[in-house]
């Protein structure tokens, strides 16, 4: 691209106004003309300031009466005038170069959407610490590219919402996003918009730093939300969930099953499964040198099976029938 094109900035949010605040710091400071992109706060009802931080560093708000990521992308994209249409969320904060790295790869036309790593922040604490060490390594990662640190440019399947910059045209033919669904909505948009013809890249130079769930509650909230989304996208399309998804999903009864049926064979399985994350403890001290973070990984590995398991039967047994305000 000769010229610099306009750039829709598009942030979801409730009640973020701490994290907020620093996103849209990193924004202001983008290598980028301040006349040639917009930034769009989609408010789901937050009952703090976040609007208000919003507004102070002239971004536009729009309200998401719905509360929830998918809607509130919707809403700011129907009030998006950039030819290029960038997510993030109000935890992260972006490179200085985001925008104007993303760009040399749209020279292609079958590129649709870039995106790359989302970083753990070096003032993260040692809890997020630990579930960014976990979620970096490929074998919990379940194939995706969502929070790995890679160094090469690759197609994809999926790009994560929190750092996704796509071509708003490819964008018009997939909007809008499928507000059924609790979470993987981004997951469903990036396959429709594959099955329209289009590329999704990931490109190590296009990065945001992304603040991970900062206690066992809020990581627990997470994956269980995370594993209800990917059993809807998976009813819906077989492609969007795999082996791991499952797996993993039926654990709880799967371990209870083997229990009462053979307490020597669930003795064994747990004796391997502490030797294999106390494997991956000694890894994330090698990695991180930190001790509290050798210490937070075997929580950490366990509350997103624990929690990934329980949210993904809720919804084989329970479907979720209504996403607002969850």
């Amino acid at each position: 691209m000769n010229k610099k094109p306009f750039v829709s900035i598009i942030i979801p949010v409730k009640n973020e106004v701490r994290l907020l605040k620093a996103c849209l710091e990193s924004i202001s400071k983008l290598d980028y003309p301040k006349s040639s992109f917009e930034v769009i706060v989609a408010d789901g009802m937050s009952t703090d300031n976040s609007a208000d931080i919003a507004r102070y560093y002239g971004a536009k708000v729009v309200l998401n009466e719905r509360e929830t990521v998918s809607p509130g992308r919707n809403i700011a994209f129907r009030h998006a005038n950039g030819e290029i249409v960038a997510f993030t969320d109000a935890d992260c904060r972006v490179d200085k170069n985001w925008i104007s790295n993303s760009l040399k790869y749209f020279e292609d036309r079958k590129i649709g959407c870039v995106g790359g790593p989302n970083i753990t922040p070096s003032d993260e604490g040692s809890f997020g610490k630990a579930v960014g060490f976990v979620f970096n390594q490929k074998i919990f990662s379940a194939g995706s590219v969502h929070a790995r640190e890679l160094k090469e440019i690759k197609e994809v399947k999926s790009i994560p919402g929190c750092n996704a910059i796509y071509r708003r045209d490819a964008l018009e033919k997939v909007m809008p996003i499928d507000e059924a669904l609790l979470t993987c909505d981004d997951t469903e948009l990036n396959q429709r918009l594959i099955d329209n013809g289009y590329k999704l890249l990931y490109t190590p130079d296009v990065f945001v730093w992304h603040y991970r769930r900062p206690n066992p509650k809020r990581l627990f909230k997470q994956m269980y939300r995370y594993a209800i989304g990917r059993l809807q996208v998976g009813k819906m399309d077989r492609r969007m969930i795999n082996f791991i998804h499952i797996l993993i999903g039926v654990t709880l009864p799967l371990s209870l099953i083997v229990f009462i049926l053979s307490p020597i064979v669930f003795t064994l399985l747990f004796l391997l499964y502490i030797l294999f994350i106390m494997l991956y403890s000694g890894l994330a001290v090698i990695k991180t040198r930190s001790l509290k973070v050798f210490l937070l990984v075997p929580v950490v590995i366990s509350i997103i099976i624990f929690a990934w398991s329980s949210g993904f039967m809720k919804e084989l047994i329970f479907p979720l029938k209504n996403t607002t305000g969850k």
